[in-house]
């Protein structure tokens, strides 16, 4: 699911061009995820940090 609904159109239109072609490639013989998506999706993406809680801390 690619969630839009409190998103701006560029990022919807980014987000779905990449899924697309993305899609498209799963019929080749070897997957692979290529750079351009990564970057293109990077300069859209948001929460790329985590807070300090379990993650971070060990359990004992």
């Amino acid at each position: 699911k690619i969630e839009g609904r409190q998103r701006g159109p560029a990022y919807v239109s980014k987000v779905t061009r990449v899924w697309r072609e993305a899609l498209d490639a799963l019929g080749q013989q070897k997957f692979e995820v290529r750079k351009e998506w990564q970057e293109a999706l990077a300069h859209v993406a948001e929460g790329h940090q985590t807070t300090l809680g379990p993650y971070h801390r060990p359990w004992h």
